[in-house]
């Protein structure tokens, strides 16, 4: 037997080594990632939807994210998402608001730090927790690391211009700037504990402002019930009280984002396209504005050629699409506070219910005139106070108020408001309906003196699909015709590796449908600038192509009539810039 074991010692050995390296490598695996890593949606409510190049569908609690995937998130509405993994803090979240459109732009694997790419609106972020790997905001001019820290990042242009804005509550953040090819123009920048900054980008971007002081008042109200959740959630070490927080909640009134009713699609009974009201706009609308063309460089000035001159015009049949609204099959519940003579009672109410409306209160030496919000369609948290007046309805002793009723129409949905006499209503500067433009009201709503009806003017949109191309995977979107469509991805390489560089086609200025592709790094393609009074558009042109401009202008601003363009541009074999020529 001692010879057995003497001439085996060697291989029981070795084969003893070869299982233990073989138990490790399973124990490091399996502890090293969860195999349910990944972003998830861990709650929705209102209209959230998920877009990627084979589907469309309502976002639902538990959904796992995909790289590529694209989350819009209506304007009366909010999303939660969780990046989780094996040893990643469950207490970490980010709440995208609403209005906001983000774009999945890495694998989150549970292993790496990733992005999420915010094409417009805003995201809280608590990731006070330390985890393996984190989430990482990306604008279209900078990338903001969330590591141990908490803060909000909005996104947002005006004109050609663009604004990153960033609150940081606790912690620190790491910002990076870019230019818009992707290249870092700067070494990272910190921004620390309670300050706030904000990056500016027209050609290129860069702070406007870093690590200055923000009153808590700034905040929405909104923003100020996230951190009262944050600050019971963290405890002592987060730098807001709860009590601090509260009061300045207290003393601000909701955005009008938070209380307006959602509006369902309208009905029409004519052939216009537009919903007619009785009187003529007279209030003031708030202009739209036009994001800024994706920029990529903007080469030396050439030589000038003879004008090229303008191909005969061609007539289009511009079609009308509707879109549909999405609701998340996830309801959330809301708390509606009914206010009465300083007494509250509270209802839990699911989000898109009716809160149960008291009967009219009854208080003596007081007459009941009204109730401040309706209690239709609730979507968010909301209190509801009880309008009283002194003394009773006909007395002209000079110390009742007046009050008016002011029915608001926004296509099929009707609701009320009481308005003291001589007081504004307060209206929404903006309105949602799918398929519609908001073009005003059709009265003043600024010196209310009797009960009033006020109706939305809405018109029928006329938008075009623009189908935006990265490596075989079309995005499409709607954009409303004559305005600029916005990327809903900025790749930042393909699959081989090679950066992006920019887009095939400028898109400032849509007048059809069409296609636009993603080009990647390829010495076999030019930088084509078109300046049309005064305006930059950008795009890539590949080499011995026609180029193609963003739109084919009739005057500039100053009523001169267009009559061509500086060079010809059918073969474009090097970096070019086209002026339109006026006369």
């Amino acid at each position: 037997m001692k010879d057995f074991l003497k001439n085996f010692k060697i291989p029981i050995i070795l084969g003893g080594l070869a299982l233990i390296a073989i138990i490790a490598t399973i124990v490091i695996v399996t502890n090293g990632l969860s195999s349910d890593a990944g972003l998830y949606i861990t709650s929705a409510s209102g209209s959230v939807s998920i877009t990627n190049s084979d589907s469309s569908e309502n976002a639902a609690t538990g959904t796992a994210l995909k790289e590529s995937d694209v989350i819009t998130v209506g304007e009366d509405s909010s999303c939660t998402i969780t990046y989780k993994g094996k040893k990643n803090s469950e207490n970490n979240y980010i709440i995208l608001g609403a209005g906001t459109q983000a774009v999945v732009s890495g694998e989150f694997n549970g292993r790496d730090d990733d992005e999420l790419f915010i094409r417009n609106g805003s995201v809280l972020a608590n990731c006070a927790d330390s985890s393996r790997s984190g989430v990482i905001i990306r604008t279209a001019d900078s990338t903001i690391t969330l590591k141990d820290s908490v803060s909000k990042i909005s996104y947002s242009t005006n004109e050609f211009i663009s604004y990153t804005d960033i609150y940081t509550f606790m912690g620190s953040n790491t910002i990076q700037l870019y230019d818009p090819l992707g290249n870092t123009i700067n070494s990272p920048e910190y921004q620390y504990e309670q300050k706030w900054g904000r990056i500016i980008s027209e050609e290129m971007p860069s702070f406007e402002n870093l690590n200055n002081n923000f009153d808590l008042s700034e905040l929405t109200a909104s923003d100020l019930r996230n951190l009262i959740t944050n600050a019971n959630l963290i405890g002592e070490s987060f730098p807001y009280t709860v009590e601090d927080l509260k009061a300045v909640l207290d003393t601000k009134e909701d955005d009008v984002s938070e209380t307006e009713p959602p509006v369902s699609e309208p009905e029409i009974n004519d052939n216009s396209g537009t919903i007619q009201t009785a009187e003529p706009l007279v209030t003031t609308v708030p202009e739209e504005t036009t994001p800024p063309p994706t920029a990529t460089t903007l080469p030396g000035q050439h030589t000038t050629a003879a004008p090229q001159t303008q191909p005969p015009a061609k007539t289009e049949t511009l079609p009308t699409q509707t879109t549909s609204a999405t609701v998340s099959s996830e309801r959330a519940v809301h708390i509606v506070t009914v206010v009465i003579d300083g007494e509250e009672s509270i209802q839990e109410v699911l989000h898109g219910d009716d809160a149960i409306k008291p009967p009219d209160p009854v208080i003596d030496g007081m007459t009941f005139v009204g109730w401040d919000k309706s209690f239709e369609n609730i979507t968010e948290d909301v209190t509801i106070t009880a309008i009283f007046n002194e003394g009773s309805v006909g007395n002209n002793n000079g110390s009742t108020t007046v009050f008016h009723t002011v029915t608001i129409v926004i296509g099929d949905r009707t609701s009320t408001l009481t308005v003291a006499d001589g007081q504004s209503a307060e209206l929404p500067y903006s309105v949602d309906v799918p398929g519609y433009i908001f073009r005003g009201w059709d009265k003043d709503f600024t010196n209310i003196t009797s009960d009033i009806t006020i109706t939305a003017i809405l018109e029928k949109a006329n938008t075009h699909t623009v189908t935006f191309v990265v490596e075989g995977n079309a995005y499409p979107v709607q954009v409303e015709h004559g305005q600029a469509a916005e990327p809903p991805i900025f790749p930042v390489s393909d699959s081989n590796g090679n950066r992006f560089v920019g887009w095939d086609k400028t898109f400032g200025n849509i007048t059809s449908d069409m296609t636009i592709t993603a080009v990647f790094e390829d010495d076999s393609y030019h930088n084509v600038t078109f300046i049309i009074d005064g305006q930059f558009y950008y795009s890539k042109v590949k080499d011995g192509e026609a180029a193609e401009p963003p739109f084919w202008p009739i005057t500039d601003s100053n009523n001169n009539k267009f009559i061509g363009w500086d060079r010809d541009f059918s073969k474009i074999t090097d970096d070019t810039v086209i002026t339109a020529i006026y006369g």
